[in-house]
């Protein structure tokens, strides 16, 4: 292990890897000397990309199909890591989906999916990965989300189970700890990912510049800059963040409505606020992760 390789032998396993954070976290990681286990359900040039980058860092990283909405799915792979004999250091759980809609307007089989990928596939991930990583004394990474934090519209499904998610991190950090594996949950601010460009549509440039003229770092976080503190909790130095929710948003949430504020005092008193009837709800296509 080297300063500049700090995971240098060691294995990762990143759940939605084909882009966004999870993309970003697998070429992270490899920068650090990780072989990585890129998972994709049906993207998979792209997952292909990814793990090529990430060779180009470190030789040994590959792709693995999985659909976090089927138990069978999920059993598979762990099957075919164990028959490959691979031992694993870290899991990030970083796979997500869900529909963007009021609460009252959601249907079953939209709640179902958002918390078999979040909630019960987490949990057995979790539980299939422990004999993999407990021998080299592992780190389960759960990615959570905002809308854990403060309202966001459309989000009170995906709030749920990324909050669901909190608690069983907490959780096996408390069952797993005294066994050698600790878990830890990132909890990202605002990401400008493709996901975001596409559910704002328009009014996406507006969004990345009141970002950059109100966000504490006077930027918008991309998902590369999202990745470092994912990385960092990855590191053997980071075993005493065990159980906690590391919130990796730059102050942005903290600050929320102090930009609210300072954006509001940039508005030339002359100035008509626009009519914001026609902005457009944050819907899903109801696609599971890639």
């Amino acid at each position: 292990m080297s300063d500049t390789r700090p995971l240098e032998g060691q294995r990762a396993l990143v759940t939605g890897g084909s882009r966004g954070l999870g993309a970003a976290t697998a070429r992270r990681l490899a920068g650090m000397g990780a072989e990585v286990i890129v998972t994709y359900r049906q993207r998979h040039s792209e997952a292909a990309e990814v793990v090529a980058a990430c060779n180009d860092a470190t030789p040994g990283s590959r792709a693995e199909q999985l659909d976090l909405l089927e138990e069978d799915s999920v059993r598979a792979l762990f099957e075919r890591l164990t028959d490959r004999g691979d031992e694993l250091d870290v899991v990030v759980a970083n796979a997500a989906a869900t529909a963007f809609k009021p609460l009252l307007e959601l249907k079953m089989h939209q709640i179902d999916k958002t918390f078999a990928i979040s909630v019960r596939h987490f949990l057995l991930v979790s539980q299939l990965a422990f004999p993999l990583l407990q021998p080299r004394s592992g780190r389960i990474v759960a990615i959570s989300g905002a809308d854990t934090v403060g309202y966001i519209p459309g989000h009170g499904l995906l709030a749920a189970a990324k909050a669901g998610m909190e608690t069983i991190v907490k959780y096996l950090a408390c069952e797993l700890g005294p066994l050698g594996v600790t878990a830890v949950g990132v909890l990202p601010g605002f990401i400008d990912t493709e996901s975001i460009q596409l559910m704002t549509g328009p009014f996406h440039a507006k969004l990345i510049a009141a970002e950059e003229r109100t966000h504490p770092l006077r930027a918008a976080a991309t998902p590369d800059d999202a990745s470092e503190a994912v990385a960092l909790v990855c590191l053997p130095e980071a075993r005493w963040l065990n159980g906690q929710i590391v919130q990796n948003d730059g102050a942005g949430l903290f600050a929320y409505m102090g930009r609210f504020g300072q954006a509001w005092s940039m508005v030339p008193d002359e100035m008509v606020m626009p009519d914001v009837s026609d902005a457009p709800m944050l819907r899903s296509t109801d696609d599971p992760p890639a």
